[in-house]
């Protein structure tokens, strides 16, 4: 027993290890779209750039799946960028956004799906965000923002460019393309800045949803649902609505618009479905009950029932819910992980990305209740060695039972004590499902290759498990819910898995709040702290953010300016004296939600007290990292500081 250990563990550290070089070589799969006749699939896959390429994200192709044929087909050249691709209701042809044309402007083409070359229909001095077919295939509804006046452009020319709050927005508004004359006018003219938008089934109306700013705080927490003509007229307000508001779809009959919301203002996330009948005035919550988090919504081809995804605890599922009955039915999808809203031919027909623990986000088709794997994008990760996966279950200190994700490291040997790196995931109103842990936000199974456990805690705050357990750290953020991850820690070193002497957490946004109250209040437990884009004084960042509302409303249910005393207590500069954890700081240098200045002012106030500080600005970089030389940068200083202070050998 003891020689198949050794040389179970020899083989082990002899496999391919997942690296950060090896992550940047990652495929994935975006927009996926089924056509009308259930035949093919359109999607956008990601690209990583070459080393030697210029600087930038990664490129965006559209490629297309024949299902039954097998067989995979880029639609477009990599040269200029291409994204959401879109079936005409015919399937005969698909639109998609591109900047390949002059300018490098996104505009609009189409392109036959039996083959041919993409022809722009559009032609607009500025950028086209998104694009609806309608119904009847005549026309494209699609966004654009506007652009400043002409006389604005020649002030900002003359070096008079300087910018009132509040003064004026350029809202993204909702135009509409007639097919047949080329033809476009402006839909939505008030002062309203649309997010999301959606045909009417008799082509001559749009939904929208929509805010008075083009903040995202009142995307958040002031977005409306409204109706408008298509060809004319005043947007006129569907329903009274309050809170986080998602993914608002009309029925096929046109009777009722459902979308994903919050079951009231307070709460931090839209993981309800609601209802309304349209001209009613009055809507209905439809899982007020249900322990999970709702993340799409697909109407019945017979109006009578919605389909919908949703997070249940480390798992996603695929659901039905009967609008005579009020009943929710059994599982029609699990085992695979998903992110993002699958797309239906029929109701019993449809696609999806999704992932497992042993392998990256892919392409499935599901008929009925079976799924079938269609795409194998990422070969070079087969013969990884990947860390043993498992769902973990501890009691916290006041008796609530949390769980998470526990990734051993590669070469696991029972009775070993090990390094172990808590990334705690942002939000919070988020969940570490049973997924791919190998992305430049996931560094999981890198470490874990590296001989390091990990461990995903889904701390209260968390979504997947309604919305009591959602709200259940509002007003006291790093208190009770901190302990959930340290009493984590403790169940894993109990286990004897963990070496108490060797812990590190890390993690980004709010997950980079939770390092730096690691690495200050509770730094006497941590041997690293990684502090992505965190936020270290939350006194000086609620007021400097892009999320004002949603941080005083939703996350402490109290204002800032009348509870300085709250919002000081949990910022983890106030506890700088206490600092002695070696800390590594990441930011982009644009990050509006939160600004660069509070990874500053944990940099500073480090240097002061001595303590081992690394801090790292990525220019041009908003609220996480997309260019190629910074991720890959940003994924070898993890690696590089987690085996150095966790004492970790090779």
């Amino acid at each position: 027993m003891l020689l198949l250990l050794v040389l179970s563990f020899l083989l082990a550290t002899e496999a391919k290890r997942i690296t950060p070089e090896l992550i940047m070589t990652l495929q994935l799969v975006q927009e996926a779209q089924i056509s009308p006749d259930g035949q093919q699939v359109a999607f956008t896959l990601n690209r990583p750039r070459a080393a030697d390429e210029s600087p930038g994200a990664d490129w965006q192709e559209i490629w297309m799946m024949y299902i039954n044929e097998g067989k995979l087909k880029c639609f477009t050249a990599a040269s200029r960028n291409a994204r959401s691709p879109r079936w005409s209701p015919d399937g005969k042809t698909l639109a998609f956004i591109s900047d390949r044309g002059k300018g490098n402007k996104e505009q609009i083409y189409l392109i036959p799906t039996d083959g041919g070359e993409g022809k722009a229909i559009t032609n607009f001095e500025n950028d086209v965000d998104s694009l609806a077919w309608s119904p009847d295939g005549k026309f494209i509804a699609f966004t654009m923002k506007d652009l400043p006046s002409k006389e604005e452009q020649e002030a900002q020319k003359a070096g008079r460019d300087w910018q009132v709050v509040d003064e004026k927005y350029l809202f993204r508004r909702v135009y509409v393309l007639e097919l047949s004359t080329g033809k476009h006018w402006q839909v939505t003219k008030e002062p309203l800045n649309v997010w999301e938008y959606g045909w009417a089934p008799n082509s001559k109306q749009l939904l929208i949803f929509a805010s008075s700013t083009t903040y995202v705080d009142d995307q958040y927490m002031a977005g409306k649902l409204y109706t408008v003509s298509a060809s004319e007229g005043s947007a006129k307000l569907l329903i009274q609505t309050e809170g986080k508001l998602e993914s608002p779809i009309w029925s096929p009959d046109g009777k009722y618009v459902a979308w994903r919301g919050a079951s009231k203002l307070s709460d931090p996330d839209s993981g309800c479905i609601f209802i309304t009948e349209v001209g009613s005035g009055k809507a209905q919550n439809l899982t007020t009950n249900y322990e999970g988090s709702v993340t799409f919504i697909r109407w019945a081809d017979d109006s009578k029932s919605i389909f919908f995804g949703a997070i249940e605890r480390q798992d996603t599922v695929i659901r039905r819910l009967d609008l005579t009955s009020g009943k929710i039915s059994e599982p029609m999808l699990k085992g695979l992980i998903f992110n993002s809203p699958a797309s239906f031919a029929s109701d019993n027909k449809y696609v999806l990305i999704a992932s497992t623990a042993k392998h990256p986000p892919e392409l499935f088709f599901v008929e009925g209740s079976k799924a079938r794997r269609l795409t194998h994008l990422n070969p070079q990760f087969d013969d990884v060695a990947l860390g043993q996966q498992e769902i973990v279950k501890w009691k916290s200190y006041d008796g609530l039972e949390i769980e998470g994700i526990l990734i051993k490291p590669v070469g696991y040997e029972p009775g070993r004590r090990y390094p172990l790196f808590v990334q705690y995931h942002g939000g919070p109103e988020s969940a570490d499902t049973n997924g791919w842990y190998a992305t430049t936000t996931r560094w999981g199974q890198m470490l874990a290759s590296h001989g390091i456990a990990v461990l995903y805690p889904n701390y209260r705050g968390s979504i997947g498990r309604g919305v009591a357990f959602a709200e259940a750290n509002q007003g006291d953020m790093m208190g009770k819910e901190f302990d959930d991850a340290l009493a984590g820690i403790d169940y894993l070193i109990k286990t004897g898995l963990v070496d108490a002497d060797r812990v590190a957490l890390g993690g980004g946004s709010y997950g980079g709040y939770a390092a730096a109250w690691a690495a200050t209040r509770h730094s006497h437990r941590f041997k690293l702290a990684v502090v992505w884009m965190g936020g270290t004084n939350r006194v000086s960042k609620v007021g400097t953010a892009d999320n004002y509302k949603e941080e005083s409303i939703v996350h402490w249910k109290a204002e800032p300016y009348e509870n300085y005393e709250l919002y000081w207590d949990r910022s983890p500069i106030k506890y700088i004296k206490q600092a002695q954890t070696p800390t590594l700081i990441l930011h982009g240098e644009k990050d509006q939600r939160v600004p660069v200045s509070q990874g500053k002012e944990l940099y500073t106030a480090l240097k002061w007290k001595g303590v081992p500080v690394e801090f790292v600005i990525y220019p041009r970089e908003g609220h996480g990292i997309r260019e190629r030389a910074h991720q890959l940068d940003f994924l070898q200083r993890i690696l590089a500081h987690s085996l150095k202070y966790l004492s970790v050998q090779h």
